[in-house]
C-alpha cells in the first residue's frame, strides 16, 4: 500500500514585493507633492490680492522658485495621473456614469432632448465638457452616445486641449454636460472658485448636468465651507442637488442647471456668500467658496 505523503502546512512569512513597495512610494510622494502644490499655490492667490509692496514680492518669488524647484505645473499634473490610476479607484468618471445611466427623464420632459437622463435615445449624443481633465479618454467608453471634449491649463494627454477655463468662451451651442473633477479646489482665490461655478453655469443648457468632484476635507473639515454651504452656493447659481456620494477622501455631487445666472450682476453685487467662520478648530482647514 502506498502511503500519501501529508503536506505540511506552509509558514506563514511575512514577504514583500518590492515593486508594491515602489508603488506606494511613489503615490505618497505624489500625494505630498499635490498637497505641497496646492498650499504654495493658495498663497499665491492670496499674496495676489494684497499691496505689491517689497515684502510680498520677494515671498511670491519664493513661492514660483519653490514651485518650480517641485516640477511646476507639469509635475503637479503627472502626480495627479498616478492619483488617477484605475487601481487606485482614482477615475471619478465612473461614478458619474452610474449615476447618470440611473436616471429617469419626468413626463414632462420627455420630449425635451436637453433635459439629462439615462442614455439618449434614437443614436443622439451628449456633449460633455471635462475642464481640468487629467486624461482625454475618460469617456472613451461611452464614445458612442458620450462626445467629450477636454481641457486643461497644462495637458498630460494629447487629447486634452490647452484652455484656460476662465478665459475660455462661452459656446453658442452649450453643453449637456460639465465637469469639475477635483478643480474648484485647486483654484487658489476663493472668489475665482465662485466665478467657475457661475461659468459653469453659463456653458449648460437648461436641465443640464454638472458633476463636482472635491476632497472630502473641503466640505467636510473646513473653518469656511461645509456640506450644506456648499449646496446652498449651487443653488443660489442656479443649480439643484440631483444626488452626492461621499467616500474616505472625496466627495461626488451631481447637480442639475435649472436656471440662468447674471455673472456680470453677480459679480458686481456684494457677495451672498462671503468668508464666514462655520466651524472653528484648530485642526480645520481653510478652504471657501465666495460668490
Amino acid at each position: 500500500m502506498t502511503l500519501k505523503r501529508k503536506r505540511l502546512p506552509k509558514p506563514v512569512v511575512a514577504t514583500t514585493n518590492n515593486k508594491t513597495i515602489r508603488k506606494k512610494k511613489t503615490h505618497q510622494f505624489s500625494q505630498a507633492l499635490i498637497s505641497k502644490f496646492h498650499v504654495l499655490n493658495k498663497e499665491k492667490e492670496r499674496l495676489k490680492q494684497q499691496p505689491q509692496n517689497s515684502e510680498v514680492i520677494e515671498r511670491l518669488n519664493e513661492i514660483e522658485k519653490t514651485i518650480e524647484h517641485m516640477g511646476g505645473l507639469d509635475a503637479y499634473q503627472k502626480a495627479s495621473l498616478l492619483g488617477q490610476d484605475k487601481r487606485r479607484g482614482g477615475d471619478s468618471s465612473k461614478w458619474f456614469i452610474k449615476q447618470l445611466l440611473s436616471l429617469k427623464k419626468p413626463t414632462e420632459f420627455e420630449n425635451d432632448d436637453n433635459y439629462i437622463a439615462g442614455k439618449p435615445s434614437n443614436s443622439k449624443t451628449y456633449s460633455l465638457l471635462d475642464i481640468g481633465a487629467v486624461s482625454g479618454s475618460n469617456y472613451s467608453k461611452e464614445g458612442k452616445w458620450i462626445k467629450a471634449k477636454a481641457i486643461d491649463l497644462n495637458p498630460q494627454d494629447s487629447l486634452v486641449e490647452k484652455a484656460d477655463f476662465f478665459e475660455y468662451p462661452i459656446p453658442a451651442e452649450k453643453y449637456q454636460i460639465l465637469c469639475l473633477s477635483l478643480v474648484i479646489n485647486f483654484v487658489g482665490d476663493n472668489k475665482k472658485r465662485g466665478i467657475m461655478i457661475a461659468r459653469a453655469n453659463k456653458f449648460l443648457v437648461k436641465n443640464g448636468l454638472l458633476f463636482i468632484v472635491l476632497p472630502n476635507p473641503c466640505v467636510n473639515n473646513s473653518r469656511y465651507c461645509t456640506d450644506e454651504h456648499f449646496k446652498k452656493i449651487l443653488d443660489y447659481l442656479g443649480f439643484t442637488l440631483v444626488t452626492s456620494h461621499v467616500s474616505r477622501k472625496l466627495v461626488y455631487y451631481l447637480f442639475r442647471k435649472i436656471k440662468d445666472i447674471n455673472i456680470q450682476k453677480i459679480q458686481k453685487a456684494k457677495p451672498k456668500f462671503p468668508k464666514v467662520l462655520l466651524n472653528d478648530g484648530v485642526s480645520r482647514n481653510n478652504f471657501c467658496v465666495v460668490i
